[in-house]
């Protein structure tokens, strides 16, 4: 049987959108070819709660993720070693991220053996204004571009981006994620006890997600709305829950907003699908795996205007101009208060998260593995 090694070595916490692509494909890579995943502690356990049958290769052992950049090294470190010094080597690498810890194993299995095919995921490009990220990003790509077998991504715009970096076009495949869109269906129809919020925004608390944005759009939309409530899902670091807590208290906003943690699926997408509408000020996005589990759900999305959600969401979604809170509030404010326009907009989320399903989304990735191997 072929050998496939996927590297999920640069996993940190949360589930992003393309740990959510491996955590689908991973299954049915498991069920075709022997599999070995190298990745973290935290990586494998992510993994065996989704139930992925493979062998597991560990290359940290942290309960906690801090210290990024020595966990990186660490981790970066051991999975070298092992492509370094392994006599077996696999069939296929496939790199589920573009940081390095999942890129340079790749890079030195082919280096050592030119027949190893690679296959590479690319989900966004960087912006400059994140320096270190954008700069490591940098190295990575031009690593992928000399090396990769098959470039992976979610998007158009980003093909048309590494075409322009100097990519090898036929090489560049585009594959969307996708939704189980029937399980979000069956959420809107069950268990309508518990707290419900107004609002919700779901993903990873972090600068790039516009998440120093909650306030003052919500100062302004509760001048129109007082009582108006906004429940925030997600992980984020001390610090930065330290400063959105002190941001949240200065501006009077303590019975408004709300930070829930980290919630299990099932009663993450229980308190979603009661909410009038989904905020998501993200600045950084190759697709939009959160916005559309919400439009499946039946709940309309207000989002700053990024260009990837022309073609991901032409429906369903309000996009309003970066840093214009006034406009974001103004729209949040008319969908909670006008539930005409908010049904209009349920219908058209729901029509639109039907279009992408987990099932092309897996098929298409192990044609294309299938054919190089």
């Amino acid at each position: 049987m072929q050998v496939i090694y996927s590297f999920l070595n640069a996993y940190s916490e949360g589930i992003s959108g393309g740990d959510m692509v491996f955590l689908k494909v991973a299954p049915a890579i498991s069920k075709d070819f022997e599999h070995r995943i190298i990745t973290s502690k935290l990586g494998k356990k992510l993994c065996t709660s989704y139930g992925i049958d493979a062998e597991y290769e560990v290359t940290s052992r942290e309960e906690i993720f801090k210290n990024v950049i020595w966990i990186y090294l660490k981790r970066t470190f051991n999975a070298l070693k092992k492509a370094l010094f392994e006599k077996n080597t696999p069939d296929l690498c496939l790199g589920t991220s573009d940081f390095l810890p999942d890129v340079l194993p790749c890079f030195l299995y082919k280096l050592k053996n030119k027949n190893i095919k690679w296959v590479q995921h690319i989900f966004h490009l960087i912006p400059k204004e994140r320096l270190i990220p954008y700069l490591s990003q940098r190295v990575s790509l031009f690593i992928i571009k000399k090396s990769a077998d098959m470039i992976l991504v979610d998007n158009s715009i980003l093909k048309e981006s590494l075409v322009m970096f100097g990519f090898a076009e036929e090489k560049i495949k585009l594959n969307y994620p996708g939704i189980d869109f029937d399980k979000f269906q069956n959420h809107r129809n069950t268990n309508t006890k518990g707290k419900v919020y107004d609002a919700v925004f779901l993903g990873r608390l972090k600068e790039s997600k516009g998440i120093y944005d909650f306030i003052p759009i919500w100062e302004i939309v509760t001048k129109s709305l007082s009582e108006a409530t906004l429940g925030v899902i997600g992980k984020g670091d001390k610090v930065t829950l330290d400063k959105l807590e002190s941001d949240v208290k200065g501006g009077g906003l303590e019975k408004n907003i709300k930070f829930l943690g980290f919630i299990p699926n099932d009663k993450t997408f229980s308190i979603l699908r009661k909410a009038k509408v989904f905020v998501f000020p993200s600045h950084e996005e190759g697709f939009g795996i959160a916005p559309l589990e919400a439009q499946a759900c039946g709940v309309p999305v207000v989002a700053w205007h990024l260009p990837v959600f022309e073609e991901i969401f032409p429906e369903g979604m309000i996009k309003v101009k970066s840093f214009d809170y006034s406009a974001f509030a103004k729209e949040v404010v008319r969908i909670i208060d006008d539930s005409n326009y908010r049904d209009k907009l349920s219908k058209e989320s729901v029509s639109n998260a039907k279009r992408l399903s987990w099932e092309n989304t897996i098929e298409n990735e192990l044609s294309i593995i299938r054919d190089l191997i």
